[in-house]
């Protein structure tokens, strides 16, 4: 196949004010019910964060692990974000849509230059900015980690498909590894990516490319040994524990996204079964169907998948499998299908028999009416997320006369005397 191919191109300016839109609709569900995000209040790690800031001082803080994370770039930006807002939580769910909707250009972007259509890139951003089911990722300033290692994932894969043999993009790839553990994986991501056979067979040859690829993975490998030697976590002693993690890990890959995006209400092994089995399909499909870029693209997003199921496994099977169709792993699941999905939904579209117009009308219809449906489903789940992080934890944290020692909201080892002081200090509201 011919890298240079006319679909394997940049977005043009056109492309690009299309993509602004897009990013700009992903903000909608916060501009149109602002006033229940404005009943959120800190919780849980945000105050142990702010209390060992309190107790380290900042940039000792910053160096510090966070659970099984190494993620000194993401304290830089959140705890500078403490201070430049002064204690404003709005300001910080502001900034955290704000990141929000640069994923969902960086995807649109990312789509685009591989060759995709404008109804799978629209398909894929609706899917993946607009479902409530997202809530705990966008209502809670410290997911920013999470969402930051994936923007900088999207900047990197985006700087290497717009120039494979162009500047490396190691800087994109460093910073993902310091805000989250899952950015771990962006450097051999970008790495197998850059010993795709189709760059390997140009003119670069298959030396520089390896040199490349090394360079890749280098951070990766850095902050990995880092997390295994010296962070907290199930990681330290996985022995008798593997299948409990497997076990996990299969749940979340099969049921996620689909489960929550869905509103499945069955549960246990029969959906897990036909939910998988549904997902594997679709991605053998999209995979086998797909070539050169596109491809590409859709192998290293399953990849990115099934490596995050295999780290939530680790650290998250003790808590039972319930949780691992929790809210703040929709995110990572959204953006390893979405692209897939969208690409199988808009080849499906292109075979119904009518003019081509046509079809681009009744796609744009449906895709209105599939935005407006999902924006219409966040006050439902919105309106009691808010009453127990928002309303619930002011009354308790800023309102009751003789609350219990222990009874900070999300974080009950921190006692009400301490949270209390820090809200004064930091003037948290």
């Amino acid at each position: 196949m011919n890298l240079q191919q006319p679909s394997d191109r940049a977005p043009g300016r056109l492309d690009r004010w299309i993509l602004i839109f897009s990013g700009c609709v992903a903000l909608v569900p916060f501009a149109a019910y602002h006033q229940l995000f404005a009943r959120l209040y800190w919780f849980g790690d945000e105050f142990d964060q702010i209390d060992l800031i309190d107790r380290f001082g900042f940039w000792r803080w910053t160096w510090t692990f966070f659970g099984e994370n190494f993620a000194p770039l993401f304290k830089l930006f959140w705890g500078g974000g403490l201070f430049v807002f002064n204690g404003s939580y709005a300001a910080m769910l502001t900034i955290l849509w704000l990141t929000h909707a640069f994923n969902v250009v960086l995807l649109g972007r990312l789509m685009r230059t591989c060759g995709l259509s404008w109804t799978a890139v629209f398909l894929a951003q609706i899917a993946f900015g607009l479902p409530p089911s997202n809530i705990e990722t966008l209502a809670w300033s410290i997911q920013w980690a999470p969402m930051l290692s994936v923007t900088f994932m999207l900047l990197a894969l985006g700087s290497f498909f717009k120039s494979p043999f162009g500047p490396p993009s190691y800087a994109y790839v460093v910073s993902s590894a310091l805000c989250f553990v899952r950015g771990v994986l962006v450097g051999p991501l970008v790495a197998f990516a850059s010993l795709w056979g189709e760059w390997t067979q140009a003119a670069d040859g298959r030396r520089r490319r390896l040199f490349l690829a090394l360079g890749y993975l280098l951070p990766s490998i850095g902050v990995g040994v880092l997390i295994s030697l010296l962070a907290s976590g199930n990681h330290q002693h996985m022995k008798g524990h593997w299948g409990e993690a497997l076990v996990f890990s299969a749940w979340y890959y099969c049921l996620n996204p689909a489960y929550s995006l869905l509103s499945v209400e069955s549960w246990g092994w029969r959906t897990v079964v036909l939910l998988g089995l549904c997902k594997l399909s679709l991605v053998g499909w999209t995979i086998g169907r797909s070539m050169g870029r596109q491809r590409l693209l859709f192998v290293l997003l399953v990849a990115f998948d099934l490596a995050y199921a295999a780290l939530v496994g680790i650290g998250r099977y003790h808590v039972g499998l319930i949780s691992s169709v929790a809210s703040r792993y929709q995110y990572p699941s959204l953006i390893g299908i979405a692209p897939v999905a969208g690409y199988w939904i808009s080849l499906q579209w292109d075979r119904i028999p009518v003019a081509a117009g046509l079809r681009a009308v009744g796609a744009s219809v449906l895709l209105a009416l599939g935005a407006i449906y999902l924006c219409r489903q966040w006050p439902a789940t919105l309106d009691p997320y808010t009453a127990a992080r928002g309303t619930e934890s002011r009354r308790i944290l800023l309102l009751e006369p003789n609350p219990d020692p222990h009874s900070v909201p999300g974080i009950p080892f921190l006692e009400m005397g301490r949270a209390r002081a820090l809200i004064d200090k930091y003037h948290l509201h």
